[in-house]
């Protein structure tokens, strides 16, 4: 649970390092004893105060007559690492606002109801700007339990909220509510933790959220479909997300949608991603030909679907997919899906081939016109290569079709590189590829583990990335 919820804290600012990089005040060893900030302007100290970790801030009073104002006319950021329950509710009390930052992760909610609706009362008369709440559950389970829980609806009242995170809730039922009840009119950045949420609920949040950028659902459960309904969204990120159905239905400004670690339901289990009006989608993965059915529009794509003007994605720029190459089944979904992106010009592809001493030459010698292979893609990344026979006859099929690939890039997956000899192996198969001639003028290279990095929400979410799949 730890790693997940680092990675999920550190994309934002009222995250992990908001303000506990921050040094304790301490006198300086060639202090010379004059009081030099005290002859700043009173703006910029507030602006100083308002960065120091809380009992910092609230002890400036106490340094002299001049600074007794200045923490209570700062904006508030706190992070309650330390602090009793008690504590939080008089700061947040006491402090008149406005609220730049508020991390709660320390107080568990299920014996602490009433002080949660208090302080979300507060939170919203006193502007608060960035705001974590994590429910500090018993034990390590991630799945909701009966410490879940439930959200006062004033989290809907915090209208001057740019960010929020919420972990281990659920969200507030909004069945009654009129959708000019409630809004939240400045949230750009939405982030949900284990935290339940109906379709209902979602799609009411999507209409009273007008400037709402960026989705994450981060190892939720919903057993109701997921529709995207959203003049403002640009991306979403379901991340270890178990649902039946994701469907956009009308995202006009959606630029990337992200598949991430789904967990298997069954091992028949398929999810449906529909994708009705995204016009402006340029990013998408990773598909995985065994979990993930594609629907565009009211056509599904099938095995052997072949490309139309009602069959393809010609917006999309950059795909990502996971596929065992050892399986018939799989790797021809994937030629098919690859028809329904004609204008590609980034593909990743995450082996999850195992040892299987099947190579399937004969199937990619037999495969037919890939468009965007044949004419578009520009670079291409294999990840978590094994050296298995099926995996470098796909690359072999990519040295005879792709005209204008300029980069390969193959990392070599971290188990297959314990072994010296099959590291070896491995880069000495590749490298003999390079000798026969190519359709193209493409350099590849061979990167091991020093280039299998992390997947970061941050950099997924960063909208100047160019390739948010190379991390």
């Amino acid at each position: 649970m730890g790693e997940l919820v680092e990675k999920f804290m550190g994309w934002f600012p009222g995250g992990r390092n908001a303000v506990a990089g921050a040094a304790p005040l301490s006198a300086a060893a060639d202090y010379d004893g004059e009081d030099h900030i005290s002859a700043l302007p009173d703006d910029l100290l507030r602006c100083i105060v308002s960065r120091l970790p809380v009992k910092d801030a609230a002890r400036t009073a106490a340094v002299a007559s001049r600074w007794r104002h200045l923490w209570r006319s700062s904006p508030l950021s706190l992070r309650d690492a330390g602090l009793l329950p008690s504590a939080v509710g008089r700061i947040l009390t006491d402090h008149p606002g406005p609220f730049r930052v508020i991390h709660i992760a320390r107080c568990s909610f299920a014996s602490h109801e009433r002080e949660l609706a208090e302080w979300l009362r507060l939170l919203a008369s006193k502007g608060v700007e960035d705001l974590v709440l994590l429910n500090n559950v018993t034990g390590a389970d991630l799945n909701l339990t009966s410490d879940t829980v439930c959200l006062p609806r004033d989290i809907l009242r915090c209208a001057s909220l740019q960010r929020l995170f919420l972990a281990f809730f659920w969200f507030p039922d909004t069945d009654g509510l009129s959708h000019g009840a409630y809004v939240l009119p400045n949230l750009q950045e939405l982030g949900m933790f284990s935290t339940g949420i109906s379709d209902w609920d979602l799609d009411y949040v999507l209409a009273c959220c007008p400037v709402l950028e960026k989705l994450v659902f981060v190892l939720n459960y919903m057993p109701d479909p997921i529709r995207l309904r959203s003049k403002s969204l640009r991306c979403v990120i379901l991340w270890f997300f178990t649902v039946e159905e994701v469907a956009v239905v009308d995202a006009p400004l959606l630029e990337r949608l992200f598949l991430l670690e789904a967990p298997r339901v069954g091992d028949d289990s398929i999810a449906t991603i529909k994708i009705a009006s995204a016009p402006n989608l340029r990013a998408l993965g990773y598909l995985e030909p065994r979990f993930h059915q594609l629907q565009i529009g009211r056509n599904v794509i099938k095995p052997g679907t072949m490309p139309s003007p009602s069959t393809v994605l010609p917006g999309v720029k950059i795909l990502a997919f996971k596929v065992n190459f050892g399986v018939l089944k799989e790797i021809n979904m994937l030629v098919t899906l690859l028809r329904c992106f004609p204008n590609i010009e980034t593909l990743h592809i995450e082996s999850l081939t195992k040892p299987t001493g099947r190579n399937r030459a004969k199937f990619w010698c037999e495969v037919s016109t890939v468009e965007c292979i044949e004419s578009h893609v520009k670079k291409m990344v294999i990840h978590e290569y094994r050296g298995q026979k099926c995996e470098l006859e796909f690359i072999k099929f990519i040295s005879r079709s792709a005209q204008e690939l300029q980069t390969l890039h193959v990392l070599l997956n971290r188990e297959s590189l314990t072994s010296l000899a099959k590291a070896t192996e491995m880069t000495n198969k590749l490298v003999a590829l390079t000798r026969v001639p190519w359709k193209c003028e493409c350099k590849m290279m061979i990167l091991g583990e020093s280039y299998q990095n992390d997947w970061s929400i941050q950099k997924a979410s960063d909208l100047t990335v160019d390739d948010p799949f190379h991390w």
